[in-house]
């Protein structure tokens, strides 16, 4: 009895000593930059060098794309620049995949950066496979261009707006109510509170979809979980491919296609843009 009492009190400090190991492995904030400025000196010799030694730019290029990594793995800082520059070094690389993976990351962090957006662009522009979303998709984004348009930031912005605008004009039409006042202050309360579901539905996409890329140069999308089953299309998946995760089952996942169709993917096949606890 005793014996098993001192096992167990040396598992208990064992783990222990593991955990504090862990915690003390994270990268400081100034490590983190430190490595951040690595990268950015790499990535900028790299392309001072690109025609003359392409060789040696390629080596510095994978220097400067393992240090993000490095930094995204071991630090709290996550940020917009980060994965915006990830991306760029990747998409330098001629890694498709990941280059979109780091380009949507950045998006959700920092939707409004134009260039970013110009970026992602073409990067899609270059990927293999193309999907022609559903006519119905279509037709709702022409519809509901307010929420599909324009940024979340943007939609936030115009909410606060109009909200305030709305409590004025409901306050000035308690002592004076003609007509003209009563139809604004109508189109004000109608277009806020457009806005504010257009907010609620963002907020419960980014919370319950789970986006994902393909990394893969190509892939064998399948009928079901496994390679027994047959191809979903006659060609494979190539990598920057997007779609929407739906299930995960034994190293499998169902995912949704930009087109709406559904398919089986190997999870080393790809990426999800965040893990779940995110």
């Amino acid at each position: 009895m005793k014996t098993g009492n001192t096992f167990l009190f040396l598992l208990f400090l064992l783990s222990g000593r593991l955990m504090l190991t862990a915690v003390a492995e994270q990268l400081s904030t100034q490590e983190a930059a430190f490595l951040c400025q690595e990268a950015e000196q790499f990535f900028h010799q790299a392309n001072e060098i690109f025609r003359q030694e392409p060789a040696r730019a390629r080596e510095l290029t994978q220097r400067a794309a393992a240090r993000y990594e490095r930094v995204i793995a071991e630090s709290s800082l996550h940020n917009g620049p980060l994965y915006y520059n990830l991306g760029n070094i990747y998409f330098k690389m001629g890694d498709l995949g990941r280059a979109i993976l780091n380009y949507r990351r950045a998006q959700q962090l920092n939707p409004n950066d134009r260039q970013l957006l110009q970026n992602l662009q073409f990067a899609r522009a270059q990927r293999q496979d193309s999907f022609r979303e559903p006519e119905q998709t279509r037709i709702m984004q022409t519809i509901f261009f307010l929420h599909y348009d324009f940024s979340p930031t943007t939609r936030q912005r115009l909410f606060l707006c109009l909200y305030i605008l709305s409590f004025l004009l409901g306050t000035v039409m308690i002592w004076y109510k003609p007509t003209w006042l009563k139809v604004s202050f109508g189109i004000v309360a109608a277009l806020t509170v457009t806005l504010a579901l257009s907010l609620y539905i963002t907020l419960h996409e980014l919370r319950s979809k789970r986006p994902g890329v393909v990394l893969a140069r190509e892939v064998v999308a399948r009928k079901g979980d496994g390679e027994s089953y047959a191809p979903s299309f006659n060609t494979p998946l190539h990598a920057g491919t997007e779609f929407i995760l739906l299930e995960q089952r034994d190293g499998w996942s169902e995912v949704s296609l930009p087109d709406g169709q559904r398919t089986w993917l190997p999870n080393q096949s790809f990426a999800l843009l965040w893990e779940e606890e995110h």
